[in-house]
């Protein structure tokens, strides 16, 4: 009887721990996924520019009120305490991002002024210009979001919007210098305003296919860019 009890003393025993063992396996996923959470947070780490971009996208949905660390933190992926690694406190990045919006329009500005186009035909100049907002893109890309995907415009009509002083002055005075050189052809229903349109539509979606849903593929994409601004050139010249 005494050898009946151990047996089932030690199948208690084994039953227990092979249980234990069970629970511990189905816990073993929940363990196995931080590194891939932390994969994530290593291909976009937090900066200062990511979390102005973030904070003037949450006032853009949510309004003044809706800006706090914790919204913030939630909407970046991270614990709201991080973000005062960059920024002491809300005051701090408010004034941080008043100070983002007139920066980056005057990065913009000279990143595209920075181009030599002495010597240049309308249609190199277009070329050119094109190629130098795409390249702004990929080399700001924090700056290139804040200015074109977050910030409102200042117009509230389009003539407003041609008349002011926003970036579609740079394509629509390179379109204008082509047509008093006599190089770019007006059409009726395709002036100024529509080539200009034109060129900055497809400036501004090659630059945002390849900062986003191409920039991990491997092409000449340099040279594919050309090909597009120069096929646009010949249509001007038409």
């Amino acid at each position: 009887m005494r050898a009946q009890r151990d047996h089932a003393s030690e199948a208690r025993d084994s039953t227990g721990r092979a249980e234990r063992g069970g629970a511990n396996a189905r816990r073993t996923p929940k363990t196995g996924s931080a590194p891939e959470k932390a994969e994530l947070v290593a291909r976009e780490p937090l900066s200062r520019e990511r979390i102005i971009t973030a904070a003037l996208e949450l006032i853009e949905s949510e309004g003044l009120r809706g800006l706090t660390m914790r919204a913030l933190g939630r909407r970046l992926g991270v614990e709201a305490m991080a973000l005062y690694h960059y920024f002491p406190n809300k005051a701090a990045l408010l004034e941080a991002m008043a100070t983002a919006v007139q920066d980056v329009r005057q990065i913009f500005g000279g990143f595209l002024a920075g181009v030599e186009l002495a010597g240049m035909s309308a249609g190199e100049r277009i070329v050119a210009v094109g190629l130098r907002y795409i390249e702004f893109a990929l080399t700001y890309p924090a700056h290139f979001d804040l200015l074109f995907h977050v910030l409102p415009l200042d117009a509230a009509t389009w003539e407003d919007f041609v008349a002011g002083g926003s970036t579609f002055r740079v394509p629509l005075e390179l379109v204008q210098a082509g047509v008093n050189e006599g190089t770019f052809t007006i059409r009726p229903g395709y002036g100024v305003d529509e080539m200009a349109y034109s060129f900055w539509a497809l400036v501004h979606g090659l630059a945002v296919l390849r900062k986003t849903r191409l920039r991990d593929l491997e092409a000449d994409f340099d040279s594919l860019d050309r090909a597009a601004l120069e096929a646009l050139v010949r249509a001007f010249e038409s």
